[in-house]
């Protein structure tokens, strides 16, 4: 009996062995497929039927959608509450990154000037969603609580945490404006307990088409965007982020293009345009090519080319007249972007400087005495110097300014790499300028 008993429990042993492969197979199976189901429920898309039941405080079943800005995953439902009526129901669909997400509407197609919903739920679960009037580039110039959308009473903005997604719903009363802004804000940053916004992450601008738009269908957008653009179902879209890569996507039942910035880029982007440059770049651009270029190259061209009589002259009145123009349009596009915070105050009281500094330059050849009177030294003097003084700021500005403006490390080695090339040049002609 003894014999049996230890038999039957060495053959127990034997088929659990030969039964543990399977079963180490059938968890791994198991463990491999709960990821993937995890990362499924927190997906969206026009393919999926929306499903927010009691969340959203209006009916959201039957909303046109297409997928807005490719990139970042944003995906835009829309239409008419019902037949009829002149409520516009919206749902912005979006990856929660831990900032905010907004849609804007647009007179123009550029995000200043135009009214945003503007949604962020914080670490605790609370959520926010208010209007926000887009009326500069700094914190300050977009106001919470103020714009021009007809927000329907019925049913205040809301926002949704629902499956790693966030999904901001509200109502317009009236035609809503078809050129439309989307943002994304910086990852773990929210507005503060003045409502105040973070510069936004990345942007993107768009079209929508209201024709058609009816509860249940209609056509959801003439175009779609990626950072910076457009979003469709039928149709096109471009979009741009910080004004530098191209792509397309399409998503659901719309298509896009992708142009993005800065920041943002800003992208930034960050920043909004269109395949050009965005503001601050066109600004920065025009500082480049001024008072960092321009500038220098006509007073090389005074100082070394004297013995071309008449061409250094007129080479030199040449160069530093384009610089002063491009100087000037510089100095007043770095205002029209109105942000007025610290640095930037300080950036711009430099320019202010070197702006002076240029147009007594151009005061003083006006005045310029002749060769051979007195005060002809006095004036050479006081000429040099002060174009010195205005080389030497310009320089230092644009390194600031390109700090300021958050761009990557390569624009200012880039512009450093300028600056000692010119540097080189300099040394060389002026040793060559000693011997002869």
């Amino acid at each position: 009996m003894a014999r049996i008993a230890r038999a039957g429990k060495r053959s127990t042993q034997q088929c659990t062995l030969r039964s543990l492969p399977f079963l180490l197979m059938a968890l791994s199976f198991a463990g491999s497929n709960l990821p993937l189901a995890s990362s499924q429920s927190g997906a969206d898309s026009c393919g999926n039927a929306l499903s927010l039941g009691s969340l959203v405080p209006f009916n959201t079943t039957g909303l046109a959608c297409f997928q807005a800005w490719t990139s970042q995953d944003f995906i835009l439902r829309f239409s008419k509450a019902a037949s009829g009526s002149n409520v516009w129901s919206f749902v912005l669909s979006a990856p929660d990154n831990g900032g905010y997400i907004s849609i804007g509407f647009s007179p123009t197609g550029r995000m200043v000037g135009s009214s945003a919903v503007v949604g962020w739920v914080t670490a605790a679960g609370a959520g926010s969603a208010k209007q926000y009037y887009l009326g500069g580039t700094s914190s300050r110039a977009c106001p919470p609580d103020q714009g021009k959308l007809a927000l329907a009473s019925a049913a205040a903005p809301t926002i949704v945490s629902k499956g790693s997604r966030l999904y901001l719903a509200f109502q317009i009363t009236g035609q809503p404006l078809t050129n439309v802004v989307y943002a994304v804000g910086p990852s773990g940053s929210l507005p503060g307990s003045n409502g105040l916004l973070p510069e936004h992450q990345g942007m993107s601008a768009g079209t929508i088409s209201l024709s058609g738009g009816t509860s249940g269908g209609g056509s959801p957008a003439t175009g779609g965007g990626d950072d910076d653009d457009d979003g469709d179902e039928d149709g096109e879209g471009q979009d741009k982020r910080n004004g530098s890569e191209e792509g397309s996507g399409d998503g659901g039942e719309g298509k896009g293009e992708s142009r993005t910035s800065p920041t943002s880029a800003s992208s930034s982007g960050a920043s909004g345009g269109s395949a050009v440059l965005s503001a601050k770049r066109r600004h920065g651009v025009l500082a480049v090519i001024s008072w960092g270029v321009m500038i220098p190259v006509g007073v090389a061209l005074a100082r070394f080319f004297k013995r071309f009589d008449r061409f250094w002259f007129y080479a030199h009145i040449v160069a530093q007249g384009l610089g002063f123009v491009l100087g000037v349009v510089a100095v007043v596009a770095g205002f029209k972007l109105d942000d007025d915070d610290g640095p930037v105050a300080i950036h711009k009281a430099i320019g202010i400087v070197i702006l002076v500094c240029a147009c007594l330059q151009v005061m003083a050849l006006l005045a310029r005495p002749a060769k051979e009177t007195k005060a002809r030294r006095y004036w050479n003097w006081y000429h040099h110097n002060v174009g010195r003084v205005a080389i030497a700021l310009g320089v230092a500005n644009i390194f600031y300014g390109l700090s300021l403006a958050k761009e990557g490390q390569e624009w200012s080695y880039g512009y450093g790499i300028l600056v000692g090339i010119f540097a080189v040049v300099y040394l060389v002609l002026e040793e060559w300028r000693r011997r002869h």
